[in-house]
């Protein structure tokens, strides 16, 4: 279904990726392409997780995986997602069983392409959040599993901990922590583009081209273009 619609949500963040990912994959084969897009999406994972301690540390806030938690730069409407934690400390155990970006994949028959993304995106966070942080990724829904399963090491999500994060995320989204979807959607590209184009040069560019080309066939060309008005932007620093 073709939209005209220029609001931006995760799942047009979704479709994207798995765009980029096609586009590459089917221009330079399985091994070399999935060997580029992993690479682009731990830079985008480590961009991303690199702004998150930046307003942590603007904050005075230790790097703790409570506040890895707490700076989280996005969120989805409600009823997108459905998780569960059945534990919470010392590790917290989280299962996601409805995803907004695995629904889009499978919606617009791009699971191939998009389920890449998973493979990276989350460890690559916490990387450029605190590298000493420990997060297991233990399935992903866009991978053939059931649920996806993370164990956030040393969480500690006591009552206490819990009201902590909560208050933090409040205070967080009001103070700007939280990016708009159409910036993630220029970040994601900027980070893909630059991984592409450093390896692949012009070949590389008609491939982003022609993603960018059927993104707009499902979302108009505004989105295209607002994609694009970010490309000044840098995205290793916080949004002035």
């Amino acid at each position: 279904m073709i939209e005209n619609n220029p609001s931006f949500s995760a799942s047009h963040h979704a479709v994207l990726f798995a765009l980029l990912s096609q586009a590459v994959l089917l221009r330079f084969g399985e091994v070399k392409g999935e060997k580029i897009i992993r690479t682009a999406v731990r830079r985008y994972g480590e961009q991303r997780g690199q702004r998150m301690r930046l307003r942590a540390q603007r904050d005075g806030e230790p790097l703790s995986m409570l506040n890895y938690m707490a700076y989280s730069e996005w969120q989805v409407g409600p009823g997108e997602t459905e998780q569960r934690m059945p534990e919470k400390v010392p590790e917290a155990r989280s299962f996601v069983d409805r995803c907004p970006w695995h629904q889009a994949w499978v919606e617009g028959d791009l699971l191939r392409y998009g389920r890449l993304y998973c493979l990276e995106i989350d460890q690559a966070l916490v990387r450029g959040f605190n590298p000493e942080l420990r997060l297991e990724v233990l399935s992903t829904l866009s991978n053939d599993d059931r649920s996806c399963e993370f164990v956030f090491h040393d969480a500690n999500l006591t009552p206490a901990n819990l009201d902590i994060l909560s208050e933090k995320k409040s205070t967080n989204q009001r103070k700007g922590a939280v990016m708009s979807w159409e910036y993630h959607a220029a970040h994601l590209y900027n980070a893909v583009r630059s991984v592409v184009v450093d390896e692949l040069n012009g070949e590389g560019e008609a491939a982003l081209q022609e993603a960018l080309a059927d993104f707009s066939q499902r979302y108009g060309e505004e989105a295209v273009r607002l994609i694009l008005s970010y490309q000044a932007v840098d995205f290793d620093r916080l949004p002035e």
